[in-house]
């Protein structure tokens, strides 16, 4: 018997390494994606699968999606099973999933995903209509007993802004933990016979201090800061777009897809989380603006949101510190056996774009959409590992970099032939 799979995690990393274990056995089918909570429901309502596996927290709001819609999802449908995958390893969260009685669940932490065959053990344990905790919950509930921390330390940590991820880390506890801490300590210090309300709505003042400037420094991590502040500022706030001339790159690694069919799901994501870690930090240090990851390949944008007038010499710059990188990632070496070099192509155009936010349902990303988008990944393809392969207009608005012709290229849906050149590094 082949059991259903409909797979709702919005890492797209997390997501792809996870469907390819689940594919690797020939009983287990995903039969469908879902990169937030309402695609998830909606797929699980079409597809009417064995089995949901779903991530605890996903879009829109990032709170615990995957343990509302378990228990909707069982109540709707008892013959589904679910799978929540967790990054917390605290014991309440487990206890909010199947403390309501339903069976049919599994609480599994992450980690677990590359250890055997848990993930599928606990898939198999659900289809069959049991319930499944992971290990390390099971053995807390077993034995449980909070370590006392000293109070000045927990409120010196939440005065300097710290949110529960930063004060857990510190403490060497959980969020979750850090969360009775701080209900424990405010009920004390409150006293007097206060009740909780003022103690909750405390906790949600500072929860939103906290997730403002958690969310600033997110966003910093993968845009400029300029749209970092801009779109904290604005939770939600849509950027008008507009028409403005850019550079855009693409890159993507080499014959990956064909690589990856005798790797494994754990060296997959490994490969490709390194190489996009490595490509982001260097698009960043060039001023320019992630686009969106697509499986192994980068998007990225100079020139928007914000003017820079010489977007068309970043971008190069940028890719020349792309391969150079890539170089060093090599050399660094994968640590998986037989494993080949890397390369990249490369391919950059600079024209006239429409820029700014689309989306709904409280989820907005920036880009850029136009033939120049289309003309830049068309080149891409035409660039061999090591290569850089730039569109006319990108060379002629930066002279200083050394190229020679390639000649026209054909683009899908245009009529004119591109020019490009082959952009050397020096």
């Amino acid at each position: 018997m082949t059991i259903r799979v409909v797979l709702g995690e919005d890492n797209v990393l997390v997501r792809e390494g996870v469907r390819a274990l689940l594919d690797s056995y020939d009983d287990i089918q995903v039969v469908g994606v879902a990169t937030d909570a309402p695609t998830l429901m909606a797929a699980a309502e079409k597809h009417a699968p064995d089995v949901v596996v779903t991530d605890i927290k996903m879009p829109p709001s990032f709170r615990l999606e995957g343990i509302d819609c378990a228990h909707a999802i069982r109540e709707g449908h008892p013959e589904t099973g679910v799978v929540v995958l967790s990054a917390h390893d605290d014991e309440e969260y487990a206890i909010a999933l199947l403390g309501r009685g339903h069976s049919g669940l599994a609480y599994l932490l992450k980690d677990r995903i590359a250890q055997g065959d848990e993930l599928v053990r606990a898939i198999r344990e659900v289809a069959a209509g049991g319930s499944a905790v992971d290990p390390a919950i099971a053995e807390r509930l077993s034995g449980r007993g909070d370590a006392p921390q000293r109070e000045r330390a927990l409120l010196d940590m939440m005065a300097k802004g710290l949110g529960y991820a930063e004060i857990a880390a510190a403490l060497g506890t959980t969020q979750e933990a850090v969360d009775r801490q701080v209900t424990e300590l405010f009920r004390r210090l409150a006293g007097n016979g206060v009740g909780s309300s003022l103690v909750d709505e405390f906790k949600r003042l500072h929860a939103a201090v906290v997730e403002q400037a958690s969310s600033r420094r997110t966003l910093a991590s993968f845009v400029p800061s300029q749209l970092a502040e801009r779109l904290a500022l604005r939770p939600g706030a849509p950027i008008e777009p507009q028409e403005v001339e850019v550079s855009v790159l693409f890159s993507d690694i080499r014959g990956f897809s064909t690589l990856a069919e005798r790797l494994s799901a754990r060296d997959v994501a490994t490969i490709v989380g390194r190489h996009l870690s490595a490509m982001a930090e260097v698009v960043l240090a060039h001023g320019g603006t992630i686009d969106k990851f697509q499986g192994d390949a980068v998007m990225a944008v100079f020139g928007a949101p914000d003017p820079q007038p010489d977007h068309a010499e970043r971008a190069l710059r940028c890719a020349i510190a792309m391969q150079a990188r890539q170089a060093e990632l090599n050399a660094e070496g994968w640590g998986i056996a037989d494993l080949p070099e890397l390369g990249i192509g490369v391919g950059v155009n600079t024209g006239r774009v429409i820029a700014g936010t689309v989306g709904g349902g409280g989820r907005l990303e920036y880009t850029v959409v136009g033939d120049a988008v289309n003309v830049a990944s068309r080149l891409q393809s035409e660039a061999g590992a090591g290569e850089i392969v730039a569109a006319a207009s990108t060379v002629e608005a930066a002279p200083s970099i050394t190229s020679e012709p390639m000649g026209p290229r054909v683009v899908k849906g245009r009529e004119e032939p591109v020019e490009a050149f082959l952009v050397r590094a020096g």
